[in-house]
C-alpha cells in the first residue's frame, strides 16, 4: 500500500537538518484504507496463493503452536527470567543496522569496546543466537524485513544484468501498515537511500524521514550518524500529535557502510587483536553506530518510554566481508556466508525474558511476524514464523533451516542455512563467463559445527542439501515469475547520486 500525505521531507534548514525534507502533518491523521493481504487484486491473488499456501499453512499452524504453548507454559530457557506481563499494545521501536556484522557486536563474541550499549540491552533483554538474512544487501533484505516475504516473492529482484530500480509495491501490506491499521501512531527514518520513499519503504508512515540531496563531491561524502538521525527520531516523537496512542519507531543506519573514514588512532584502538586496519576503522564506526543506539533509547526513556511499555528491536539489515576471510570479499551485496548474511537480532521490552538466548535457526522474514505476535495483531499468512514464544522465554525457536538468495550485480546465488549445515549454490557461474579464478567452487557446503565462519568448504558438498535448495529457488522463482505487481522507477539524480557514493549502481 502506498503511504499517506503525512510524509516529512526537509530541503532546507539550519546545517545539522542538511540532506532531509520534512512536512510533519497536523491533527489526528485520519487513514481510511485497510490493509489488504498481499495478491488482493482479483484473480491475481489467487495465482499468488497457490505458490505461497503452502508456505502460508506451515506459518499459521507454527504461529497456533506457538500460542498454545503461551496458554500453557513458557519452556523457559537456561538463566532466562521473565520481567512483568507483557502490555496489550506496547510501542514499538524497530532500529535496523545497515551494514552491521554480527560477529564484530560484543553480545555476539565481538570486541566489549565496539558496541557496549548493545550489550547492555542484550543482557537485559533476549537475543537470538542462529539468526539469518535473507538477502545481502540493503533493499532486498529491508524487504524481507517489512513485508515477512523473500524480496524474490514479491518482485524486488532483478534478474537483468543492470543496477536494480525495483520499487516496493503498493499492494504490499508493510509491517507499519498493519501496526497503523492497529492505531499506531507510525515514524519512520532512514539515513540509507534505499528505503527512500521513491523505493516504495514509506508505506504506511505518518511521517518519514530520508536521506536527500547530493552528499558531497567525489569522495567527499556525508552519511548521517546514527547520533543525529537518533536526534531527528526525538524531534519526530516530540512532534507526535496522537499521544494517546502507542509509538511504531522505525530507524534505518548507516554509520558501517561504506566509505569509511576514522582518525587512525581511534582505529589503533580498535585492533587490541591485531586485525586488519579496515577491520579495526569497521569498528569504529561500529562503536559510532552503538551510541547512536544509546543516543534513541536514552532519549525515549527521558520522554516516558521504558521497558515496561516499549519494545525495542535491534536488527540489521545485512553484515559486510571486510576481506576478512579474503574469501568472504570485501562489501556485500554478492557473498551469501556468515560475515554478510549472520543477523544480530536483540529484543528488550515487556514480557520478554532477561539475559535469554535463543537457540535455533530464525530468518529475516520471521521478524515481521514475530513483532505482530508480541504485540497481539493478526493477519500475517506468509512464510514467515511468528517466534514471540521464544523471545518470552522459549528455548528454541522449533525451527531448523533459512534460505536466502541474492541477484545483486548480475549474481544469481542461493543458499541454505541448518543448524549444522551451510550451502551455497551458483545459478549462473559467473567466473566462467567472465574469466576470472574462482575463491569458492560453484557449489560450496559448510559443517557450521567446526566451522562457524564458513571458511573451508566440506570435499563434497551434501547432495540432499543442495537439491532442497535448488527445489525452494524453483519455487521462489516461479513465484516472482506470477507476481502481478512488479514496479521499477528511474530514480531522480538525488537517489542516483546517493546510491553511487554507496556503491549500488555497478
Amino acid at each position: 500500500m502506498s503511504s499517506g500525505p503525512g510524509a516529512c521531507r526537509r530541503a532546507a534548514g539550519p546545517p545539522s537538518a542538511a540532506g532531509w525534507r520534512c512536512t510533519i502533518p497536523t491533527g489526528v491523521w485520519p487513514w481510511p484504507w485497510p490493509a489488504p493481504s498481499i495478491g488482493s487484486a482479483g484473480g491475481a491473488s489467487e495465482d499468488r496463493e497457490a505458490v505461497l499456501s503452502a508456505m502460508s499453512r506451515t506459518a499459521l499452524a507454527g504461529a497456533s503452536a506457538v500460542l498454545v504453548l503461551g496458554a500453557l507454559a513458557w519452556i523457559v530457557g537456561p538463566g532466562a527470567s521473565v520481567p512483568g506481563q507483557a502490555v496489550a499494545r506496547p510501542n514499538v521501536v524497530l532500529v535496523i543496522g545497515c551494514t552491521l556484522r554480527r560477529d564484530q557486536l560484543s553480545p555476539y563474541g565481538g570486541l566489549s569496546a565496539a558496541s557496549p550499549f548493545l550489550q547492555q540491552l542484550a543482557q537485559q533483554g533476549a537475543r537470538f543466537a542462529h539468526a539469518v538474512d535473507a538477502a545481502p544487501w540493503t533493499r532486498a533484505a529491508s524487504t524481507a524485513i517489512v513485508t515477512g516475504h523473500h524480496p524474490i516473492e514479491v518482485g524486488m529482484i532483478e534478474p537483468l544484468p543492470t543496477p536494480s530500480r525495483r520499487r516496493l509495491s503498493a499492494e504490499v501490506t508493510t509491517l507499519a501498515e498493519r501496526l497503523s491499521a492497529a492505531g499506531y501512531e507510525t515514524i519512520g527514518l532512514t539515513a540509507n537511500p534505499n528505503l527512500n520513499r521513491v523505493f516504495g519503504f514509506a508505506q504506511g508512515f505518518d511521517a518519514y524521514y530520508e536521506a536527500q540531496g547530493l552528499w558531497g563531491e567525489q569522495d567527499d561524502v556525508l552519511k548521517i550518524p546514527a547520533t543525529e538521525l537518533a536526534q531527528r527520531a526525538l524531534e519526530l516523537v516530540d512532534a507526535r500529535q496522537r499521544r494517546d496512542d502507542p509509538l511504531y519507531l522505525r530507524m534505518v543506519t548507516i554509520d558501517p557502510h561504506e566509505p569509511v573514514e576514522v582518525p587512525r588512532r581511534r582505529s589503533r584502538a580498535m585492533a587490541p587483536d591485531g586485525v586488519p586496519p579496515r577491520v579495526a576503522d569497521y569498528r569504529v564506526e561500529v562503536r559510532r553506530w552503538d551510541n547512536g543506539l544509546r543516543v534513541l533509547w536514552e532519549g525515549l526513556q527521558r520522554r516516558g518510554f521504558s521497558r515496561d511499555d516499549t519494545l525495542l528491536v535491534v536488527i540489521n539489515d545485512h553484515g559486510e566481508g571486510l576481506s576478512w576471510p579474503p574469501e568472504h570479499g570485501g562489501g556485500h551485496g554478492h557473498h551469501l556466508l556468515p560475515s554478510v548474511l549472520d543477523m544480530p537480532w536483540v529484543v528488550v521490552g515487556p514480557g520478554v525474558a532477561v539475559d535469554h538466548l535463543i537457540d535455533g535457526i530464525a530468518s529475516q522474514i520471521d521478524v515481521h511476524p514475530t513483532i505482530l505476535g508480541l504485540v497481539g495483531i493478526e493477519g500475517y499468512t506468509g512464510p514467515g514464523h511468528d517466534l514471540s514464544g521464544p523471545i518470552r522465554g522459549a528455548a528454541h525457536t522449533g525451527l531448523d533451516r533459512a534460505y536466502a538468495d541474492t541477484w545483486f550485480g548480475r549474481m544469481s546465488r542461493a543458499a541454505i542455512y541448518t543448524e549444522h549445515r551451510l550451502c551455497v549454490h551458483d545459478f549462473e557461474d559467473l567466473a566462467e563467463q567472465l574469466g576470472i579464478e574462482r575463491i569458492l567452487p560453484r557449489t560450496a557446503c559448510f559443517d557450521r559445527r567446526i566451522d562457524p565462519a564458513g571458511r573451508e568448504p566440506l570435499a563434497q558438498p551434501d547432495e540432499e542439501l543442495i537439491a532442497e535448495l535448488e527445489a525452494w529457488r524453483g519455487q521462489m522463482w516461479r513465484a516472482f515469475e506470477r507476481w502481478p505487481h512488479h514496479e521499477r522507477l528511474e530514480a531522480g539524480v538525488s537517489e542516483d547520486a546517493l546510491l553511487d557514493a554507496l556503491g549500488y549502481t555497478e
